[in-house]
């Protein structure tokens, strides 16, 4: 069951990642399904990630695994905030502020707040991704040797 299980959730992250990374690439060019596709693939990637889990007993791959969810409850916000373009200008416009600085705050944060959370997905995601794999490799040499 296991080597079935492992193959189901790296095509279930592969699929959300490609996804993921569709619908960034075409939210920059407003096109209005672009949201529901990143948000589909987030829901598929984050599945799949959160199902991979560490049983282990090592500190550090469990702080690295920690990091992956913290990266996917970034990725979930990264979804949200795609669609919250619209609700983010009517809040600033209906907020009764200095109308200077409401054009600045709209001029600043139109429709790019997603790109914030998702480069800080990225960092969460990347880095534990390519540690974990090294620190695994160091763990199975360890136990060869002891």
């Amino acid at each position: 069951m296991g080597n079935s299980h492992d193959k189901m959730i790296r095509s279930f992250t592969v699929a959300g990642g490609i996804l993921l990374l569709a619908g960034a690439a075409i939210q920059i060019t407003r096109w209005e399904y672009a949201p529901m596709l990143f948000a589909v693939g987030a829901v598929i990637f984050v599945t799949g990630q959160l199902a991979d889990r560490y049983n282990g007993d090592d500190l550090i791959m469990k702080r690295l695994r920690g990091q992956q969810v913290l990266g996917s409850v970034f990725i979930i916000l990264t979804a949200l905030l795609m669609f919250s373009g619209d609700l983010h200008e009517n809040l600033l416009l209906n907020s009764g502020t200095n109308p200077k600085v409401r054009s600045f705050l709209l001029d600043l944060t139109r429709r790019n707040n997603w790109i914030v959370t998702l480069t800080i997905a990225a960092l969460f995601e990347l880095y534990p991704a390519f540690r974990m794999e090294s620190r695994q490799k160091e763990l199975d040499r360890s136990k060869g040797e002891g």
